[in-house]
């Protein structure tokens, strides 16, 4: 684990359940931030840009938003723009209505 850098809550709440946020050193890697489902995890490396940070923070918790509104498998049917945008329009709201800290950081 690393040092936290970057100020934002280390939790993403789902009402449910919480994910924790964790910092790891990926420079190794071919990867900026992976989630893992089973652990509850967010892992974000700490070392980018703010905006690339940022960014890859959102990417992860998009990763758990479509799981959260069953669009998680990789293998999915064909889903019509409309239906996608419906989705993820639901899943950022009821996201940032329970986490207000932590998107006022990345939108910040």
């Amino acid at each position: 684990m690393v040092k936290n850098k970057y100020k934002h809550p280390m939790i993403l709440d789902l009402g449910y359940k919480k994910y924790k946020i964790i910092h790891e050193d990926m420079a190794d890697e071919d990867s900026y931030g992976y989630t893992d489902l089973d652990t509850d995890i967010i892992a974000i490396h700490p070392d980018q840009t703010p905006a690339n940070y940022k960014g890859t923070l959102l990417h992860e918790i998009l990763h758990v938003g479509y799981e959260f509104m069953g669009l998680g498998s990789d293998v999915l049917p064909k889903i019509g723009n409309e239906y996608l945008v419906t989705t993820t329009t639901s899943m950022l709201q009821l996201l940032e209505g329970l986490n207000k800290k932590l998107f006022k950081f990345i939108f910040s």
